[in-house]
């Protein structure tokens, strides 16, 4: 029994000798780390680039370079820190140079510049991309129509009265010169509305051009307004009318009449007559070519509620007679 407890007692005594042990390792290691980390070093780390000071009547073409190697001197505790995590600096195009490949910044001449932006006790000793180009351009502006992407299906019997009318109709956009030329109109986003049976009042969302993130517009949508109407047809006789012809000549038409068929919105019919509209027959075609035997109509004027026109028959035969 006394053998046990004295086997015991000699554990216990092993284990606390251990963890002292083990607690002065501890304390030493941390102590020879931070005698290590206050001294001073010489290292390279990353940090994610901000170009600031761009001229103002230049601006980014493409985006340069992000990210940059840069060599400190530093005592290991500022080191540890820039080292594992990439930090933001930034560099100044204030002051460019110019050569034929384009516009670029020499960034060893900027160490002060950066320093003031790290801790006081980190020195910048040298960046390793030392010469960065930078594609600049014009920042210019211009104005573009509008393309609307709309796709309407309509009841049967309806239809639009008159065009869109589209608010605004063009847009001003501004970015870099080698964007900007190449747009020739901005293009809405699509959109379809079926089963149309009244005015239609909608807007649209414009599409700048994706991967052109520099190029930005006056307004970002555009509204939409027409009117819609019921639709119905009607028809009148009206007489030839030849026009341009010889003073020694005599032009008869065959048939003497023709049928226009038109369709028109109900709100407006009424409103339509003879009147409105004026169809020739132009002599001048069969001038141009005596092999023709048949002369094709020109509308010269219609209402402007007409939608559609159809004339019957398409084409007229006529006989030419001298006069006496």
């Amino acid at each position: 029994m006394r053998s046990n407890i004295q086997s015991a007692s000699n554990t216990l005594l092993k284990n606390r000798k251990l963890k002292v042990f083990l607690f002065f390792l501890v304390l030493t290691a941390i102590i020879w780390l931070l005698v290590e980390l206050s001294k001073t070093y010489t290292s390279e780390a990353k940090f994610n680039v901000k170009y600031k000071n761009i001229p103002e009547n230049l601006l980014l073409q493409n985006k340069p370079i992000s990210i940059v190697d840069i060599q400190l001197k530093a005592p290991g505790f500022s080191l540890l820190k820039y080292k594992t995590l990439n930090r933001d600096i930034n560099l100044s195009l204030a002051n460019l140079s110019k050569n034929k490949k384009g516009y670029y910044i020499l960034t060893n001449n900027q160490k002060a510049f950066i320093t003031k932006q790290l801790s006081s006790n980190v020195e910048v000793i040298k960046v390793q991309e030392d010469t960065i180009y930078i594609d600049l351009g014009a920042n210019i502006s211009k104005k573009v129509p509008v393309n609307v992407l709309l796709d309407l299906e309509f009841k049967m019997g309806y239809n639009l009265i008159n065009s869109y009318q589209v608010k605004p109709d063009s847009v001003l956009i501004k970015g870099p010169q080698k964007y900007i030329d190449s747009i020739q109109e901005i293009a809405t986003e699509v959109k379809a509305i079926k089963e149309v049976s009244e005015n239609v009042n909608t807007e649209l969302k414009l599409q700048l051009p994706a991967k052109q993130t520099n190029v930005k517009a006056t307004v970002n949508k555009v509204k939409i307004i027409s009117k819609v109407d019921k639709f119905t047809e009607g028809k009148f006789k009206i007489p030839v009318a030849i026009i341009n012809q010889p003073d020694n000549i005599l032009v008869k038409p065959f048939p003497k009449e023709i049928e226009v068929y038109y369709i028109a919105g109900l709100a407006n019919f009424n409103k339509i007559s003879k009147e409105n509209l004026e169809i020739v027959f132009d002599f001048n075609q069969y001038k141009n070519d005596t092999l023709i035997t048949k002369l094709s109509p020109i509308v010269q004027h219609r209402s402007e509620y007409i939608s559609t026109l159809k004339i019957v028959p398409e084409q007229i035969e006529f006989l030419i007679q001298k006069k006496k």
